[in-house]
This record gives structure tokens, sequence and C-alpha cells, in this order.
């Protein structure tokens, strides 16, 4: 398990995430060989906002991303997030962007799921694509995050995973 407190700000912009003015990154991964399921987990402060989302960037050239069980909790363990499990067996309250029409885009799979009978399955090649929630905060709180991610690639893999608002 890993655990960080991030607090960065930057100005990003793209088809995907339009012009957002406060991103936190909370990891950034290039790999080369496969990654057994692996838990992340990170602290976020949230900027004087009330709401955020939550962006996952992936591109794996040829094979596949899987992410799981993405929650979001307040200091009260109250769960911000909507299918962060994907059971609903589809992207039912995720917004997904594929900005430059990256062959063997994301979707909703049953082949390898961390838990339950779905994950998320990414395999975005030659560029990545987006996949990204929007929720609610209070101004400075804090926030638990945590993700399960795996890879089955033996080439170049790259994951961005930031909260932006």
């Amino acid at each position: 398990m890993t655990t960080s407190t991030t607090t960065t700000t930057a100005t990003i912009s793209n088809a995907c995430t339009g012009g957002e003015v406060y991103t936190t990154q909370l990891l950034y991964l290039t790999l080369t060989a496969t990654l057994p399921w692996k838990k992340y987990s990170f602290n976020y402060t949230a900027p004087n906002i009330t709401s955020a989302t939550i962006m996952f960037s992936l591109r794996n050239d040829p094979l596949d991303w899987y992410l799981d069980d993405i929650t979001i909790t307040d200091s009260s363990g109250i769960e911000l997030l909507s299918n962060g499990d994907f059971e609903l067996g589809d992207l039912t309250s995720w917004t997904y962007c594929n900005p430059n029409n990256a062959a063997h885009a994301g979707f909703v799979g049953s082949s390898t799921p961390h838990n339950g009978y779905y994950s998320y399955v990414d395999g975005s090649v030659n560029a990545s694509d987006y996949l990204s929630q929007k929720f609610t905060v209070a101004p400075y709180n804090n926030y638990s995050v945590k993700f399960w991610l795996s890879a089955n690639s033996d080439k170049s893999s790259f994951a961005l995973v930031s909260i932006t608002s």
C-alpha cells in the first residue's frame, strides 16, 4: 500500500479536462513490466472549492490497465463516489473521454476484477484516454482516496491520477 499527501496547484487544459484551475497529482506511473493488483491510498485536502473531480488518464501499449474499488471518503467515512467498484457493469456516474480516438479504449469488463464481477479495463493505444467523476467537497477538509490498479503490459504504460477543480 502506498500512502501520500500531495498539494500541488497548477493549471491544465485539454479536451477532457477543460480549464481546470487546481490540480493535485496523486500518482504518475510509467511501467515496462506487469503490475499485479496494488492498492494506492492518498490524503487529499480540498482548496477553497465545493466540488472536485477525480481523473484517471491511462495509456497502455499494447495491453491493459485494470482499475477497481475506487473510494473517496470524508472524515466521517462517508463515500462520495458512485459506482467506484463498477459493479453496475457499466460506466454509470463516470465520464469517459477519448480526445484522440485512441484504439482499444476504456470499458467495464468482467475478465480481471480486483473484487466482485467487474472492473474498468483500459488499453488505450498511442494516446491517453480519461475516466473521471465529480464529487462534493467542503473547503479545506481532508479526504481519503483509495483505488486498486493493475497492468498486464510488458511495453510502455502510463497512468496519471489527479484531482482537479
